[in-house]
């Protein structure tokens, strides 16, 4: 079983939680930086005289413009996404406390599996893997998120994953 601590451990090494915020926040970074360069792009062919119409079937130049139009919605979601991740507490929590906006948790499935969840406002989805371990944002609009907020370490909850009801119990909120 794994054990709680004021950072979450795997094979002896610390997982600091700071770290693990930070390590979202470059990969977000990253994620950013790579889909502005592709929004300019696309923007740049959208815009440019050398992509003119050639006949009335030519829509090279309007697919160009969705896309580009499609790429800055995503920059935007990252923007906002990124100044949430960056605003979220990282504070390690006392023992006791309840799920909460920053908390890290250890969750053990009926099945035996283990996930680390990371509780965040924006970014829902996205993984990292650290020491080996991935780790998950969840948000409150997502069904785990809203299972879990309030709840706090040795409580279980059951969550509904496609026609199944998965039983799940929350080894540790730091």
């Amino acid at each position: 079983m794994w054990r709680a601590c004021s950072a979450m451990c795997d094979n002896g090494r610390a997982m600091n939680k700071k770290t693990i915020h930070q390590r979202f926040i470059n990969q977000l970074t990253a994620e950013l930086e790579s889909i502005t360069a592709s929004a300019k792009a696309s923007f740049a062919t959208a815009t440019s005289d050398e992509h003119r119409a050639e006949n009335k079937y030519d829509t090279f130049k309007l697919e160009s413009s969705f896309l580009a139009r499609g790429q800055a919605k995503r920059v935007q979601e990252l923007t906002d996404a990124l100044e949430s991740l960056r605003m979220l507490p990282v504070n390690v929590l006392p023992d006791r406390t309840p799920v909460q906006l920053g908390a890290l948790m250890r969750l053990k499935a009926d099945d035996e599996s283990t996930r680390t969840l990371l509780f965040g406002s924006a970014a829902g989805g996205e993984t990292i893997v650290v020491n080996r371990e991935e780790i998950t944002i969840i948000t409150s609009g997502s069904p785990v998120g809203q299972a879990l907020l309030g709840k706090i370490a040795g409580e279980t909850f059951q969550i509904k994953i496609g026609p199944a009801t998965q039983i799940c119990e929350i080894l540790s909120v730091t």
